[in-house]
């Protein structure tokens, strides 16, 4: 071989490699310009996206459970009805809450909820003076008559001193400080514990 004929050879050879490298980024076209239909080198989101390793997380806190005494109206509204239930709670600060909230609902039908168009907007017991302050958002069906409304705080009163621990309560209204709850009897601000 000649010294031209090594450098054509030479260049062929380049120009070919030059060529297969191009034609490999070129992988979605044919000759011609033309685009093939779609095949399956095309990834798709699931095999290129990769979930990162799941990491450790703490197990829930199973939650507690205890055994309280809830109180209702009968259907004329003239006494209390008093049922045992079962209220679930996270934290023992959440216990207050949990039994005030089992006064919302009922399985049985001649025990009626007084307190199931009422929300409780927050529940807060301070330990060292003994007392329970709570926030009562009303609903248009908690508007009850006067014996309704002795019914009503009543069971409020017999749910929250059924733990010894409370001493006094504080009703709340809104957020404020209220003379009546519902218009017929005066709520006391604290409402202490009996003797």
């Amino acid at each position: 071989m000649t010294k031209t004929s090594r450098l054509i050879h030479g260049v062929l050879l380049v120009s070919a490699i030059t060529l297969s490298v191009t034609a490999c980024g070129q992988k979605g076209q044919l000759v011609g310009g033309a685009t093939p239909q779609a095949t399956t080198e095309v990834p798709t989101p699931t095999t290129v996206v990769q979930s990162p390793a799941p990491t450790p997380t703490a197990t829930p806190e199973p939650l507690k459970q205890k055994k309280v005494k809830a109180f209702y109206s009968d259907q004329d509204e003239m006494k209390l009805i008093e049922k045992e239930v079962t209220i679930s709670y996270k934290q023992d600060a959440d216990v207050y809450e949990a039994a005030l909230n089992a006064l919302r609902k009922s399985d049985d039908p001649k025990a009626i909820p007084l307190f199931d168009d009422l929300t409780f907007t927050s529940t807060s017991f301070d330990k060292a003076k003994g007392e329970l302050k709570i926030d009562l958002k009303f609903g248009p069906k908690t508007q009850l008559g006067a014996p309704g409304e002795e019914l009503f705080l009543q069971a409020l009163k017999k749910t929250v001193f059924q733990f010894p621990e409370v001493k006094a309560l504080y009703v709340l209204k809104n957020g404020k400080q209220v003379d009546s709850l519902m218009g017929h009897l005066e709520l006391p601000y604290p409402i202490k514990r009996p003797n």
